[in-house]
């Protein structure tokens, strides 16, 4: 089933007519639905419900890590997949698995556990750290807040089921999103909106913004400049100002990442994967550059055929059949709630179960900052293409069976040290030169990893599909300044400087 057109869903609504399309200029990246994103977030609609219950947790006995010569592993008690975990004031915080109700902070460098926590909900997210405070949000409905030295619970709020995405900090606030349909004043909610995004104080908790989405936020939002970006699984792209909510673009672009967005000289730059315009039966996927603060398009990419998008071959594959097994763990047995609108995701990225599309990274960019390439990772090959032009200056082939295995064979990558790193599902962490695209060195993980690995003063952590974190001593202190999905709390996509 395809996500049906906004526009069309807003026409069938009470009250009259949609506002007009408004014309697409020669360059857009996608058709422009400001007035319709504006109309969904007017008066004339209510407005999402701003009390919540509050989460609880409780602490616990932690697992002892595995210590040897080249790190250490913990074998956490869920045995189910670790998603990407951060480092942060000397301690890696990590999800306890899909379907778990626990979290854990462990020393970076001996594995020994310095607090671990039991919560009430399945599914922990990948965290974000900052100022002091852990965020993560939990598949089975709570975004919680805590203390990064003791675990100690700061606040939390019960959101919706499922939540599919992991939080964002910038500039003192948390910014994730949930399924709702619930308003605060007894007007209906708007026809098409499924989700909302909100804004919470990072200390209080205190609801500052939120809006209404058409489905859920891809794998974070995405802080830059003032203002936050999201792709939503139902392919909108969006930017918002971060202190308002006010919305600046909104663009219906087939968006299948999160977009990585820099400012240069005043001037908005962003790279974002999306499906190709003309697929012929067939899934495609291309990188798009745009310019300007209002999106023009500078580039388009070749379109590579992409069967990991393709939800007719990803329905026959191992990882739409892990997804639905740990999502019958979870209590879904039946699939995916109708809150989660999987429908969209299937329509656009291929993944339709709840534990597929809160693991999605997908195609995700990575900005090399000085250099004239952007890297990700497409399916069966991590890709650089140049930034200005979206040529193709380099590519590696990942070995494995795309279509039998599902999703992708690599994780989105990182920068570090010279290096583009990725994981892959053979079970290693490989290390490329970002200029060549050639192996410098391959890290054996011992099991299938998904999500993309995190790099710290010389040490690589990541979760694999088994329930185990692993953590790497590579001796090289170079490797360094990605220690969190997306590379730092706002999600950027681009390497932490460091001196």
């Amino acid at each position: 089933m395809r996500l049906p057109a906004l526009l069309t869903v807003l026409l069938a609504a009470k009250g009259g007519p949609a506002p007009q399309e408004q014309p697409k200029g020669p360059g857009d990246p996608g058709e422009n639905i400001r007035a319709q994103v504006l109309k969904m977030n007017s008066d004339a609609y209510g407005k999402p419900l701003a009390q919540f219950k509050k989460g609880h947790v409780s602490a616990r006995t932690g697992p002892q890590a595995k210590v040897g010569k080249t790190g250490f592993v913990v074998r956490l008690p869920s045995g189910a997949p670790i998603v990407t975990p951060a480092v942060y004031d000397g301690k890696v915080y990590v999800s306890g698995g899909f379907h778990s109700r626990e979290f854990y902070a462990f020393e970076a460098k001996t594995g020994k556990t310095v607090w671990s926590i039991d919560i009430d909900d399945d599914g922990p997210s990948s965290p974000v750290c900052e100022q002091g405070v852990c965020v993560f949000n939990t598949e089975s409905c709570t975004v919680f807040a805590v203390d990064a030295r003791t675990g100690k619970q700061l606040w939390s709020w019960w959101l919706g089921d499922p939540l599919t995405s992991s939080p964002t900090i910038a500039g003192g606030s948390v910014f994730t999103s949930y399924p709702s349909t619930n308003t605060a004043d007894g007007k209906s909610a708007p026809p098409g909106a499924s989700h909302v995004l909100a804004a919470f104080d990072l200390r209080s908790g205190k609801v500052q913004w939120q809006k209404w989405l058409d489905s859920d936020v891809m794998s974070s939002p995405v802080a830059a400049g003032e203002f936050i970006y999201v792709s939503t699984f139902g392919g909108t792209l969006m930017k918002l100002e971060q202190k308002t909510g006010n919305i600046r673009y909104a663009l219906r672009a087939r968006a299948t990442s999160a977009p990585v967005v820099e400012f240069k000289k005043g001037r908005e730059s962003m790279v974002f994967t999306r499906r190709g315009d003309s697929e012929k039966g067939a899934a495609e996927e291309m990188i798009v550059g745009t310019t300007d603060n209002d999106p023009q398009t500078k580039f388009k990419s070749a379109p590579k055929k992409a069967e990991y998008l393709d939800d007719r071959v990803q329905a026959d594959a191992d990882y739409a059949k892990q997804g639905k097994s740990n999502d019958a763990a979870n209590g879904f047995s039946a699939g995916a709630p109708a809150a989660a609108k999987a429908e969209a995701s299937v329509g656009n990225i291929g993944k339709g179960s709840v534990h597929t599309m809160q693991a999605h990274q997908g195609s995700r960019v990575l900005s090399i900052p000085g250099a004239d390439r952007n890297v990700n990772t497409m399916g069966d090959e991590v890709v650089a293409t140049h930034a200005e032009t979206g040529k193709t200056l380099w590519s590696y082939k990942i070995v494995g069976d795309l279509k039998r295995t599902g999703g992708a064979l690599g994780t989105a990558p990182l920068y570090a040290g010279g290096s583009v790193l990725f994981a892959t599902t053979g079970g290693d962490v490989v290390a490329l030169d970002a200029q060549t695209g050639k192996v410098r060195k391959t890290y054996p993980v011992g099991g299938q990893v998904r999500s993309q690995p995190v790099v710290e003063d010389g040490w690589i952590y990541v979760g694999t599909e088994d329930g185990r974190l692993v953590a790497i001593d590579t001796g090289d202190r170079t490797l360094t300044g990605w220690p969190m999905w997306g590379g730092n709390p706002a999600r950027t996509g681009i390497p932490i400087a460091r001196k």
